[in-house]
């Protein structure tokens, strides 16, 4: 079903890792989410790879990644291997298919991964609104110097 995308090394950046796993997280509760339609609408648990893959693309989520149809292999691994998801290869008709398990039902209802992913989108935000403050309060302290150095001469 999937190849390994990569593995990561030590040089890796923090915000690197943080952008993947905010990504990856909001694709775990983008998937879940379209399985649990997929369930409810039209009584089936099994949806097609290709149409995952397709649907992601239209998003936003995958942008500014490189090779993004293999991170997307590597994400419906990773669900596969946490216990998710299931795939299989349906030969009749020649497709991969993927069908949500309890496990993923039990975290959908839970919205685990929407927790997850949206405190790292708010830990990249605070750390933005940090160095803006931290750039502010270096041009106040300068501009304060300038003042006192011209009122004082």
């Amino acid at each position: 079903m999937a190849r390994p995308y990569r593995f990561y090394n030590i040089k890796t950046s923090r915000k690197e890792l943080l952008k993947e796993n905010a990504s990856k997280y909001l694709f775990f509760a983008w998937t879940l989410n379209r399985l649990k339609e997929f369930l409810l609408c039209q009584d089936a648990k099994r949806i097609n790879e290709g149409y995952i893959t397709k649907s992601i693309h239209k998003t936003e989520l995958l942008k500014g990644f490189k090779e993004p149809d293999k991170l997307v292999d590597k994400w419906l691994a990773d669900m596969e291997f946490i216990g998710l998801i299931r795939g299989e290869y349906d030969p009749r008709i020649d497709q991969h298919l993927i069908y949500i398990t309890e496990k993923g039902i039990e975290e959908y209802k839970n919205q685990t991964y929407n927790v997850l992913a949206a405190n790292l989108l708010e830990a990249q935000e605070s750390r933005r609104l940090s160095r803006i403050a931290i750039i502010i309060a270096v041009v106040s302290v300068i501009v304060a110097i300038g003042i006192v150095s011209i009122c004082c001469k």
